[in-house]
């Protein structure tokens, strides 16, 4: 079966350009004849897409400040955040120097405490541990016996004594120092050679002091003399400073006299100590 073919309607070219040239004609003829119809629409046209183009326009230039904003907004916290970040590491090199350098000034402490008591032999060593008091009364060190620590070696720190290490691990080492309420230390005061004892009192020490006993009724001791270890005492070595003595008073039974004596370690910022590695029993067996 045969398609069945779709008719053809060809036209001469001459009859197209003919009909072309006749349509021109009549819009020229037209838009001559009614120019002012056609001007009004062009007017009103006009008064509609002018608006509309401005809208457009503006519409345009708004989205394009905003992506242009949007991509700075985006580059100054991408901005920011390096500056941040540059920030945080300058401020962890700075509490690292800083913290080094505060390192440094406590072993040139050490290093000038351990200069003053060069007849004996010292080490140091860092305190890893405290007891509640708010003070160090009692406190752990990172050194034990498998660093030669013993029991009975007197520590030191600041400008003088400290304590004595009454207690030895392998590792670590415990000091009972003198402000501790159970501490005697027989001292001796410069200038008039007199013995006392030094005891620890938790309590007096928040006004800075602890006590100072038995004083002879005799004594001339005077407000800032220093209190030194004596060589009577069993386990302290002798001529280490322990405080400057104040406020001295007649006791009840008027045959001693007792006071106050100020420390010169700060028992309340304690981070570093050096220890004397000579024994007092050692030394006077010698």
């Amino acid at each position: 079966m045969k398609e069945r073919q779709k008719p053809k309607y060809d036209m001469e070219p001459r009859y197209v350009l003919l009909i072309m040239t006749m349509i021109c004609i009549f819009l020229i003829f037209f838009s001559y004849k009614f120019a002012n119809v056609f001007d009004v629409a062009r007017t009103r046209m006009n008064s509609f897409l002018v608006p509309l183009q401005k809208g457009i326009t503006t519409l345009g230039t708004g989205i394009n400040n905003a992506v242009d904003n949007f991509e700075q907004v985006e580059a100054l916290q991408k901005e920011i955040a390096e500056l941040k970040a540059e920030n945080d590491r300058i401020t962890r090199e700075k509490e690292n120097i800083e913290q080094s350098l505060y390192d440094l000034e406590r072993y040139k402490q050490l290093l000038s405490l351990a200069d003053s008591y060069k007849n004996y032999t010292t080490v140091g060593a860092n305190i890893i541990a405290k007891d509640s008091s708010g003070y160090y009364a009692r406190f752990t060190l990172d050194k034990g016996y498998k660093d030669g620590i013993q029991v009975d070696m007197n520590v030191l720190a600041g400008a003088g004594l400290v304590g004595i290490i009454t207690e030895v691990g392998p590792n670590y080492s415990i000091v009972r120092s003198i402000i501790d309420d159970n501490n005697y230390v027989s001292a001796i005061v410069t200038k008039t050679d007199d013995n006392c004892i030094v005891c620890g009192n938790l309590e007096l020490l928040s006004m800075g002091y602890i006590e100072i006993r038995d004083l002879s009724i005799n004594t001339e001791v005077r407000n800032n003399y220093k209190v030194y270890t004596s060589p009577l005492s069993d386990k302290y070595l002798p001529d280490i400073l322990i405080g400057y003595i104040s406020n001295i008073q007649n006791e009840n039974d008027g045959l001693t006299k007792t006071g106050y004596l100020t420390p010169v370690v700060d028992f309340e910022h304690l981070n570093t100590v050096l220890i004397i590695t000579d024994l007092k029993k050692n030394l006077t067996e010698e």
